[in-house]
């Protein structure tokens, strides 16, 4: 008959939200035992006791707001609520999570495909909603890049999803991971490929296809309507919508990113569940050494910087935000490069002409200080109007018929 500190060691456990068998494997008693004294009600010393409620008790409400948000991830939540004060086990947490999430689907099972070190970069993008300081739902486009054999993730929020926006992650991303992999895997995204040519094969995105050859690196495409195909990326998505996003707050997209980045690095010190080791090892004792080495980034900013008219009233759109410049380049065409969270407009010579932080608020009007100094009615004119001339009646000589009958 168990009795003392044994007996006491099964009920707290019990209280805790514990099943027979997790009781069991952490006392050592078989499950029958721990069955018995459970359901029978045996109680410690024939007296009873008051519940002492579980140390998950008063960080319930936390952890229902944080899968009510989304995030149902066990080691997730608990990073979460540890710094709160939680100091119990995280199998009560995992039951109790268990116990509130929603049911999942079904999946159907994939056949898993492993690439070498430093041949291939998957990516792709997401769609993440958040709350704008206005109270207004939003969404912000998240790109997502991973190494096909390491595993190692990078994860960046862009102002826009087009093909500048595009270029501008995957140039970041061979950036993050320090050189470049032999092959890029995505599906038909039209900033990737335009659609199939008559005699085979693929018409690419030229702007993409460019910086590619620039880089040296090929272009392969997922099976159509088959996204397993880069499961790895799909995999790093879902993972991010659910473990980095919900409850998330950040100030500007490069507050956001900042957070990220950190995110990535956390990450790549966990033991990844299918390779049994921690991304970070199997990138640099095997991948690192692979990676090819890229151009600077001066180099590659021409693939970045885009052609922008500027309105009458002295903006530029860029990722559905205004900025301005200054009113005399009213009508003209700059070009303007997103750099460092901030974007760089430029004039004629590459004149910089106006620098911004990136917002990424859709329609927001950004003022240049300044903008409108010194403008008058004639320095505002863009150009000249047209001009018509008047000009003097010509004289001519009146003749009589006959002298025309003469000459002839």
């Amino acid at each position: 008959m168990l009795k003392g500190r044994s007996l006491m060691n099964i009920y707290q456990l019990a209280e805790e939200g514990l099943g027979y068998r997790e009781t069991a494997r952490l006392t050592g008693h078989s499950r029958n035992t721990v069955r018995k004294y459970l359901r029978d009600g045996v109680k410690y010393g024939n007296t009873s006791r008051k519940s002492r409620g579980s140390k998950l008790d008063p960080y319930k409400d936390t952890v229902s707001e944080l899968v009510e948000s989304g995030l149902t991830s066990t080691p997730a939540i608990m990073e979460r609520i540890v710094p709160l004060g939680y100091s119990g086990l995280e199998t009560t947490l995992r039951n109790f999570i268990r116990s509130i999430r929603p049911p999942r689907s079904v999946q159907v099972a994939v056949r898993r495909y492993e690439t070498k070190p430093g041949e291939q970069l998957q990516f792709d993008w997401g769609i993440l909603p958040f709350v704008n300081k206005d109270g207004k739902n939003a969404n912000l486009p998240c790109f997502v890049a991973t190494l096909s054999y390491s595993r190692r993730r990078y994860i960046r929020f862009a102002d826009s999803m087009d093909i500048y926006g595009l270029i501008t992650c995957v140039i970041e991303a061979f950036r993050y991971f320090g050189g470049l992999t032999n092959a890029v895997l995505r599906d038909h995204m039209k900033t990737v490929v335009i659609g199939a040519i008559q005699k085979g094969g693929w018409n690419y995105n030229q702007q993409f296809l460019d910086l590619c050859r620039y880089l040296g690196v090929s272009i392969r495409l997922c099976q159509p309507r088959r996204a397993q195909t880069k499961g790895k990326v799909e995999r790093s998505i879902r993972y991010v919508k659910e473990n980095f996003w919900p409850g998330r707050e950040f100030e500007n997209l490069v507050d956001v990113n900042t957070q990220a980045i950190a995110w990535c690095k956390d990450r790549d010190q966990i033991r990844h569940a299918t390779t049994g080791m921690k991304p970070i090892d199997m990138f640099l004792k095997h991948e690192a050494v692979t990676l090819r080495e890229m151009p600077s980034i001066e180099e590659l900013e021409p693939f970045m910087t885009r052609e922008r008219k500027v309105s009458h009233d002295g903006f530029v759109s860029f990722g559905g935000t205004f900025y301005g410049v200054p009113f005399r380049y009213a009508g003209s065409v700059v070009t303007a490069l997103p750099k460092d969270g901030s974007l760089i407009v430029y004039g004629k010579d590459n004149e910089v002409i106006a620098i911004h932080e990136l917002k990424f608020k859709s329609r927001e009007t950004v003022y240049l200080l300044h903008q409108y100094a010194k403008m008058t009615a004639e320095t505002a004119r863009i150009e000249p109007l047209g001009r018509a001339f008047e000009v003097p009646a010509m004289d001519i000589e009146k003749r009589p018929l006959e002298a025309y009958v003469e000459v002839m």
